[in-house]
This record gives structure tokens, C-alpha cells and sequence, in this order.
């Protein structure tokens, strides 16, 4: 099996003991990302589409509900899971259609049926498949623009007064970024990556009351790809020579999409330095599970960061369809600890769960 990294425990220790919490208030999350409708993989035995893999991990999800979480020490250990009282995915709904995949009106569509088990409880943002639909991409596509998933998702999670489609979308304005309040806990939802525009939007929730534990769901990692920001190039267009996406307000600080854009990276180091509330960061896109700790560019935070896989598209697990995982979350919001376990999915020769990495942080 992969090695992978394991995020050091921040400010509590396991070892004496398992952290109990039946009697307290306790929530329970399943998170995952990059379902990439459209794609096919092999898949117990055949090629298969990603509205049945998804199908597949969901039916883990309601097995999920009956199974005991490991005694690991970590909250809600050797407790049976239950109902989750969120379930997150952040985003690649769609596939881009620049190799004739379905288009996201198709994929959107599937991924509505598909999940509509959980649609009181789940918890959406966009990844750069879904707004690189919606305006446009580096190579063509067919057809060339489709925001579908990126409309449909902006709709379901922002309640807005007057509901966008496909054909009138607009990314300049119909931003997506929530938050709510659980049980004394911030969970903040806030498009493709902490760019300017989702910082200052974040910066008037926190005013309502920068004490609460805050953990930032998004799709791109910390240190997102620089071909991501806005092309800092004269026109700055989306084009086949530069190869930037504009799918972030922040201009990139370097000119070539293979450069590191650190002062970018820098800047949100800052903005997470300044504000010790917020807790810690789950991401998809590199499509791979790891536990880790982003001490930013000039070492000056220590994040918790949590990435996780992607049923199509895993870096490893696509190759290992036993390495299928997503991440299940127990948050004891009474005492502030929060544990994270890699759940793998597909184990056996038939449909089974499995537990890997696991870590407790204090929020």
C-alpha cells in the first residue's frame, strides 16, 4: 500500500486512552471530492462510468452507517457511526469536455439522481472542471461553454432570489461561499480557493464572531496550481499559449503556469497567520488522500490540512481500486477534537470497509 503522510497530532495526546463522547455532542461528516462525472475507469472488472463508481462509494456511505468506527483512540471510537449529519463533496461534479466526455448538463443531471439520498445534508462547491465549463478552457471544447454544474451548484448551496441556468451563469458575480454554525463550530465553504474575493467575504463572517473553531472546505490545496490564477499576462485571457484558467481572482505572480506562484501562496499564509481561529483546511484536486501540516512559505502557521481521494481520478487509487477512500469526520464539539480516518471503500472482492490513517486535532 502507498505510504502516505500522516499529519502530526496538534495539542493532544492519544495515548492516554480513547477519547470518549457518546454522552456529549458529537457530529459526523463524510467527506470526499472529484466524482468527475463523464470519465470511465476499470472498476471491479469492467470499464465502467463515474455514475456507478459514485454508486458504488455511495452505497459504502449508507454500509458507513452501521459500522463501528475503529478504536483508535480518536473521537467516537468504537462507536457505531450512524446517519452522517453532513456529507461534503468539493466539487468536479462535470468533466471538462475537451476529450468528448458527457457535457455537465449530463453529468449534473446523473450526479442529482445519484445523491439525492443526501441532498438535505450535503455540502457543495465547485472544482476547476465545473467553472472551466462554465467559461471556457485552454483547449476547445464541445460544446465550447456548459456551466451546468457550476449554475446548479451555486443555486443549491446560495438560495439565490433569482434562480441562474446554464445559458445566463455568471462567474464574475455568482460567487459560492456559505458558512454555518454547528454545535459552536464555523464551517466555511468558499469556492475553488481562499482567493481575494473569497477572503473578504469570509472576513465579515468572522466579524459575526471570530471565536468559533473555523474549517475552511474548498477545492484547490493550499498551495494551488498556478495555472489556476489569473493570467498575469497582457490580455489577460484564457489562451492556448499562456495556459492560465482565470478560474481565481488573484493575479498570478509568475508569467508561466510551471513557475511556483509563492507570493500567492505567501499572501494566504498571511491571511491564515492573522486569523488563529481558523482550524483547519480540507481539499480535494490532487486527487490522493494525505494528512498533513502547511507551515506556508516562510514557515510562519502550522495548518492542519486534510486531502482527499478522488473515486476516478485517484493518483493512486486508479491504478489500486483497493485504495479507494474518502475521509470520515467525528467532531466532539464539547471537548474541540476533531478526527479524521481515511475510510477505504473497496477492500475486498466485494464491497467492504476498511480504516488507514487517522488523526486527532484540537480545534
Amino acid at each position: 500500500m502507498v505510504k502516505k503522510f500522516i499529519l502530526a497530532l496538534v495539542g493532544i495526546s492519544l495515548s492516554c486512552g480513547f477519547v470518549t463522547a457518546r454522552d456529549r455532542d458529537v457530529l459526523h461528516l463524510i467527506y470526499c471530492s472529484d466524482v468527475h462525472y463523464g470519465l470511465t475507469r476499470q472498476f471491479r472488472g469492467t470499464e465502467t462510468s463515474a455514475d456507478s463508481v459514485s454508486r458504488a462509494m455511495l452505497a459504502a456511505f449508507r454500509s458507513l452507517e452501521k459500522e463501528r468506527l475503529p478504536r483508535d483512540g480518536g473521537v467516537s471510537a468504537g462507536e457505531v457511526f450512524g446517519i452522517p449529519d453532513m456529507v461534503v463533496c468539493t466539487g468536479d461534479i462535470a468533466n471538462r469536455m475537451e476529450k468528448g466526455v458527457q457535457s455537465a448538463t449530463a453529468s449534473w443531471e446523473s450526479f442529482c439522481r445519484d445523491w439525492a439520498a443526501y441532498s438535505d445534508r450535503l455540502y457543495l462547491v465547485p472544482g476547476n472542471h465545473d467553472i472551466s465549463n462554465a467559461i471556457g478552457y485552454t483547449k476547445p471544447m464541445t460544446p465550447l461553454k456548459d456551466a451546468a454544474s457550476a449554475a446548479g451548484i451555486y443555486n443549491r448551496m446560495m438560495h439565490p432570489d433569482t434562480v441562474v441556468n446554464a445559458r445566463n451563469f455568471d462567474y464574475g458575480l455568482d460567487k459560492i461561499h456559505y458558512s454555518l454554525v454547528r454545535n459552536g463550530i464555523r464551517m466555511v465553504f468558499m469556492g475553488m480557493w481562499p482567493d481575494t474575493l473569497m477572503r473578504a467575504w469570509l472576513d465579515e463572517e468572522l466579524l459575526r464572531d471570530n471565536s468559533l473553531p473555523t474549517l475552511i472546505f474548498t477545492h484547490d490545496p493550499p498551495e494551488a496550481d498556478a495555472k489556476h490564477f489569473t493570467n498575469p499576462n497582457e490580455g489577460h485571457g484564457i489562451n492556448s499559449f499562456d495556459r492560465f484558467e482565470n478560474l481565481l481572482a488573484d493575479t498570478c505572480c509568475v508569467r508561466n503556469i510551471h513557475s511556483l506562484p509563492l507570493e500567492n501562496w505567501r499572501t494566504l499564509e498571511h491571511y491564515l497567520h492573522d486569523r488563529p481561529q481558523i482550524k483547519a483546511y480540507f481539499h480535494g484536486d490532487c486527487n490522493y488522500n494525505e494528512f498533513y501540516t502547511w507551515h506556508g512559505v516562510d514557515s510562519t502557521i502550522a495548518l492542519p490540512v486534510f486531502r482527499v481521494d478522488s473515486p476516478m481520478k485517484g493518483e493512486y487509487s486508479a491504478e489500486d481500486e483497493t485504495l479507494l477512500s474518502f475521509i470520515v469526520v467525528t467532531i466532539d464539539t464539547s471537548r474541540k477534537i476533531l478526527t479524521a480516518r481515511e475510510c477505504l471503500w473497496n477492500v475486498g472482492s466485494r464491497p467492504s470497509i476498511a480504516w488507514d490513517s487517522v488523526v486527532s486535532v484540537r480545534l
